[in-house]
């Protein structure tokens, strides 16, 4: 035009060329996913791996207060396989561990553990310090493997849940031991995830994630879309009217939200929050009027013999058992026994 403004048809090419560079080589509408592709993009890859190394870094505290020791997990590289690399890439037994989502997002997580890390891991969950392998991994021990890896995927689900908007459930995982074998989650392509796995002076080596590429690419678009907010136009469709351009504001995430510090470990970070300690000397059952009915003298019968060990329960859950002792006029609790770790964990889900 020769008045120096832009005609609808110089205005749409604009518009369309500022989506291109907001959505890099595919162009994908704010707020929508698009079609899973056959493989993802490098941009796509770099997502996966941000959000997974921002999900262990939220779990690793959790996790270092189950084995006792330091872990760190991180430095994700992601890869795309077809079923036939990935099954050529773990000729070795392992432990695998299988957690399905499903809800606002479905898809399938395999996590591969070599069997001498899967036995330092719940050699150091059934409280053995040492870190030492068990000779065969008994049911036990599996469990704590089962607990480790369930930590690790509602981490990752829960986050992903924030990430879009949508709830996203976890199945109850479950673990095989595999040797050149194990169960690839989909084809043709799976979405290759290798961790650098490290626990103090105990291990220093490789954990695997497995995980279709439909679940990964749900991941990649849930943690660059919401984050970019892409800029939305609008035009007035009214021919008679000349015609407005909209532009939505540019959101930008609360400062500091995507610089997430490493966490350390230390416990020394947990030393002041205050716990509720109780000793229990046994429990029983009664009717409402046998209760009504109690008054001065009456004696109540509990579920414990003299002498037995009391129960010390923190928040609740059993920690420990010991015997009651007098400390100058003021009773008191020998601690006798420490609930193992194990035992710890199965009250916790109960």
């Amino acid at each position: 035009m020769g008045d120096g403004s832009l005609s609808q048809d110089e205005i749409d090419a604009l518009l369309q060329g500022a989506d291109d560079m907001l959505s890099g080589s595919a162009r994908v509408p704010a707020g929508d996913f698009a079609p899973a592709q056959a493989a993802l993009s490098p941009v796509e890859r770099e997502a996966v791996a941000d959000f997974l190394n921002s999900s262990m870094s939220s779990v690793m505290p959790a996790l270092s207060g189950y084995l006792g020791k330091n872990i760190i997990i991180g430095n994700a590289l992601v890869e795309v396989k077809n079923a036939d690399q990935i099954r050529a890439d773990f000729p070795r037994q392992y432990v695998q561990v299988s957690v399905n989502f499903s809800g606002g997002v479905n898809g399938r997580n395999i996590v591969l553990l070599s069997m001498n890390d899967a036995g330092v891991i719940s050699s150091l969950m059934m409280g053995d310090d040492s870190g030492t392998p068990p000779a065969t991994l008994s049911e036990a021990h599996q469990s704590t493997l089962q607990e480790f890896v369930s930590q690790m995927m509602s981490t990752i689900a829960t986050q992903l849940s924030n990430k879009i908007g949508k709830g996203v459930n976890t199945t109850a995982p479950d673990l095989t031991i595999v040797q050149g074998n194990i169960a690839v989650p989909g084809t043709p392509d799976v979405v290759k995830i290798t961790y650098n796995l490290t626990i103090q002076n105990l291990i220093n080596s490789k954990m695997y994630h497995l995980m279709n590429i439909e679940l990964a690419g749900e991941i990649a678009r849930g943690s660059y879309v919401p984050q970019m907010q892409q800029q939305e136009y609008r035009t007035d469709a009214a021919p008679q009217k000349s015609a407005q351009v909209g532009i939505s504001p540019v959101r930008f995430p609360p400062l500091g939200e995507g610089m997430q510090s490493v966490p350390t470990g230390n416990i020394n970070l947990l030393l002041d929050v205050p716990m509720t300690l109780t000793v229990e000397l046994g429990r029983t059952r009664q009717l409402v009027k046998d209760i009504l009915g109690l008054g001065e003298g009456s004696i109540i019968e509990l579920d414990k013999l003299a002498g037995e060990p009391v129960d010390l329960l923190v928040n609740g859950k059993l920690i420990a058992r010991g015997e009651v002792v007098v400390i100058d006029e003021n009773f008191g609790v020998r601690v006798t026994d420490i609930v193992s770790p194990a035992e710890r964990i199965a009250k916790m889900q109960t």
